[in-house]
């Protein structure tokens, strides 16, 4: 085992808000292992996304960029250009192995070897984020290749058969189950050399395409919430979230077992706030955890998300209010593996904080987000947010963490300095398409993979 190069794990869940989790505050149900993992690990509570919708987040992820500069912005654009470089690539260089397995998402039309061309080693589950909506669907892929799965769209649907994208009629294979599956898998299979994980299970995610009960939100089984009195997409909604935290459990467990848990940093945490569709109210079971907004919003409970780092031996237990945000985690790993960022970087390395020294630890003057026309920056604890219709505010988040009270006509001075931070950070760009060349030869088998 290399001490030297930790194994990195991304657990990446999808539209988890930030009170979903009983650590964070959530009292319908308890997560125990997300809860375990904050008990031993360090709890963020002023950690971000960078952008309240899945596609532009995911891209975040992987190049560190933020929302001003990032080439995907919105869930319409298509393509990530392939001379930018992402985490799988850089960590690459310095021997690791990688694979995402669950939902890629990076643009909404990218090829469907995408992952492979970003650097992954192996992809297994969703290429395209319209297919990720899909709990049942008539196949995943692997590598760009699809592997047929046992549940049957309706006769004569051509589209879901082609594109998995809609509600199957004969429902078998839940594809959490083998997307969980193949990440274990994984990490047996690369425990003797260092890797990247990137774990991004749907789940809790709506199925879009499914607007009757109890379609919305699907799930195998709806678990200890089968006699809750709650609509069924409720309990649907509660059960993927139970379904999230066991898979935690099997995740640090499999770590424990194998000897990798102290030479092994994972992150738990969500693409961006909660979702308020497919039947799930966001309100009911409060989660975006007493904020403002949900998924498509930039007031925090669009922004705001469940963050924490987990390395036994390495992070000491403990609850941080570090601010931080999703380009972080590049240099963060880059740091890890003794690595540096190939390109350009928005974020700041976490290490110095995971290793307990917080004197050490860089920090952001502020952070920038953007998304269809909405913007919004905060420092310290100042916030400032504009509509997509231009209408500008001023928080202080402490006393006010709803985003009640405007109060830039009595702080001028802090208003117009977060103002201009606009101009700094926003970069005009036109999203990239799908190149027109394809290659089929990127589609690897798994035992293709680099030993």
């Amino acid at each position: 085992m290399n001490k030297q190069k930790p194994n990195i794990v991304m657990i990446l869940t999808d539209d988890l808000g930030y009170g979903d989790c009983s650590c964070y505050g959530q009292k319908a149900w308890t997560t125990p292992h997300v809860d375990r993992m904050a008990a031993e690990g360090m709890r963020f509570t002023d950690f971000y996304t960078t952008s309240p919708v899945c596609s532009p987040a995911r891209t975040s992820i992987l190049t560190g960029l933020h929302s001003g500069h990032l080439p995907i912005r919105h869930l319409d654009d298509q393509f990530l250009p392939d001379d930018i470089p992402t985490i799988p690539q850089v960590l690459k260089r310095q021997g690791y192995v990688s694979a995402c397995i669950g939902k890629y998402g990076v643009g909404s039309g990218q090829p469907d070897v995408d992952p492979i061309r970003k650097g992954f080693d192996y992809h297994y589950g969703y290429n395209c984020m319209r297919h990720a909506h899909n709990y049942f669907p008539p196949f995943l892929r692997e590598n760009g290749m699809k592997v047929p799965l046992r549940n049957k769209p309706p006769e004569g649907d051509k589209r879901q058969w082609e594109t998995g994208v809609g509600v199957a009629e004969v429902k078998v294979d839940y594809s959490p189950d083998f997307i969980e599956a193949r990440a274990l898998e994984f990490i047996r299979d690369c425990k003797d050399r260092p890797f990247f994980l990137h774990y991004c299970p749907t789940l809790p995610h709506a199925n879009n395409e499914g607007w009757e009960p109890p379609h919305g939100m699907e799930v195998d089984h709806y678990g200890d919430f089968a006699d809750r009195d709650w609509p069924l997409n409720e309990k649907g909604f509660a059960r993927m979230v139970q379904r999230i935290d066991i898979t935690v459990g099997r995740i640090m467990d499999t770590l424990k077992d194998l000897g990798l848990a102290e030479n092994t940093l994972v992150i738990f945490s969500s693409d961006n706030g909660p979702h308020n569709e497919g039947g799930h109210s966001v309100t009911r079971f409060d989660s975006a955890g007493g904020f403002q907004g949900y998924k498509r919003s930039l007031h925090e409970g669009g922004i705001r998300i469940p963050f924490i780092a987990w390395w036994p031996g390495t992070i000491a237990p403990g609850v941080s209010d570090h601010m931080g945000y999703f380009p972080d985690l590049l240099p963060t790993f880059c740091d890890a593996a003794h690595a540096s960022p190939a390109g350009a970087c928005d974020g700041l390395t976490l290490l110095p904080l995971l290793k307990g020294d917080r004197t050490a630890q860089p920090l952001h003057e502020y952070l920038y987000f953007e998304y269809l026309g909405q913007l919004a920056v905060r420092k310290g604890d100042w916030k400032y947010y504009v509509t997509d219709k231009g209408e500008e505010s001023l928080y202080h988040l402490t006393a006010d963490r709803h985003e009640d009270h405007d109060v830039k006509i009595s702080q001028q001075k802090i208003f117009a300095e977060l103002k201009a931070c606009v101009a700094r950070e926003h970069q005009d760009y036109t999203a990239s398409t799908v190149p027109v060349f394809y290659d089929p030869h990127y589609s690897r088998l798994r035992n293709e993979m680099p030993s």
